[in-house]
């Protein structure tokens, strides 16, 4: 499980990395948002919460008494 966080977590940053490198922004201008590390980080949310529930379904931690007593 933490090679699979470590891998996304680091196919995350390599966008993050390249962008740095381009010096030529003007910083002062009006904000612009960045779209595409947004979306990549919003993906990578979207597959670990994924595989964590896929995990919590796998293990059966979550036990639902399926034997409730009607009133």
């Amino acid at each position: 499980m933490d090679l699979v966080v470590l891998v996304a977590f680091s196919s995350w940053l390599a966008p993050a990395l390249a962008s740095s490198a381009d010096d030529d922004k003007d910083y002062d201008s009006a904000f612009q948002y960045d779209y595409e590390s947004l979306r990549i980080g919003g993906l990578v949310f979207a597959v670990v919460l994924f595989l964590l529930g896929i995990a919590l379904i796998v293990t059966r931690k979550c036990t639902c008494s399926k034997t409730d007593k009607s009133r």
